[in-house]
């Protein structure tokens, strides 16, 4: 019996080799875009505005970077003055001073970028006004031997008849010996969607270290366009997306010809003491 079963095994596995075939599957072509990455907000000195090009997925490249692009034309406009952005090659992005191009609230902008071999890309973003209603209280709810957790509450008032969002954001601030750095230590993002003209609320807990080097930080309040918000909400979900079983998350993006993300904002901050 065994000698039968043996025999009829190894016909299944000669019947089943007989039958493969060299896959000869003609892959997609994918062309190549512009990826194109720029926050503007009356706060900054400069507009910026990084560009690079994709890479397509069938591409035999083993690098996850994108390339720069030095040699694209990159323009704003606010619907009265085009600017053109020069190039700053030591840091791979296209620049202009804010007291050339002044951002200012309520204003609508739109950034073009075109290269030689005929790639074109554009979006459109507005300047939200501040909101410098925030407010915050916080209390040491967890005595540690070297450091203290802290618990922060926070309001602000969301303007009544308008579409409103936010980004909330709190920067730990670190200094050792003459350096001082600023690290993120909690963000979030807020639509007034059923909200409109109440008391917006937010709470959530930090941790500092005991000594001079985690003493201090800065809450910021950002009223935020609706592309920036939406850029950083899909940021914070491919975040906390990680896991074997989780799906990718598709990121935002408002470039028509391209990728990334053009968008405005206005940021609110105060300084925290703890």
């Amino acid at each position: 019996m065994n000698r039968y079963i043996k025999l009829i095994a190894l016909s299944l596995t000669l019947g089943f080799s007989a039958c493969e075939k060299d896959a000869d599957v003609e892959l997609p072509a994918v062309e190549s875009k512009l990826v194109i990455s720029s926050f503007i907000s009356p706060e900054d000195t400069i507009v910026k505005v990084g560009v690079t090009i994709s890479q397509p997925l069938y591409n035999n490249s083993n690098s996850n970077q994108y390339s720069a692009v030095s040699y694209a034309t990159v323009q704003i406009t606010n619907g009265t003055t085009v600017q053109t952005l020069a190039y700053n090659a030591d840091e791979n992005y296209y620049f202009v001073s804010t007291a050339i191009f002044p951002i200012t609230v309520g204003t609508t902008y739109n950034l073009t970028v075109s290269t030689p071999d005929g790639k074109n890309a554009n979006a459109s973003t507005s300047i939200p006004a501040q909101n410098s209603t925030l407010t915050y209280t916080a209390e040491a709810v967890n005595n540690q031997s070297n450091g203290d957790t802290y618990a922060f509450r926070t309001e602000w008032n969301d303007t009544p008849g308008t579409e409103d969002y936010y980004r909330l954001v709190y920067y730990d601030r670190s200094v050792y010996d003459i350096d001082t750095t600023y690290w993120q230590a909690f963000s979030n993002n807020f639509s007034d969607k059923d909200k409109d003209g109440t008391t917006m609320k937010e709470q959530f807990e930090i941790y500092a270290y005991s000594g001079t080097g985690f003493s201090n930080g800065e809450l910021h309040l950002i009223h935020a366009s609706k592309e920036y918000y939406l850029y950083h909400k899909k940021l914070t979900e491919a975040a906390f997306s990680g896991g074997p079983f989780s799906e990718p998350v598709q990121m935002y993006s408002n470039i028509n010809g391209g990728y990334g993300a053009f968008a405005g904002y206005n940021s609110y901050k105060l300084y925290v003491s703890l």
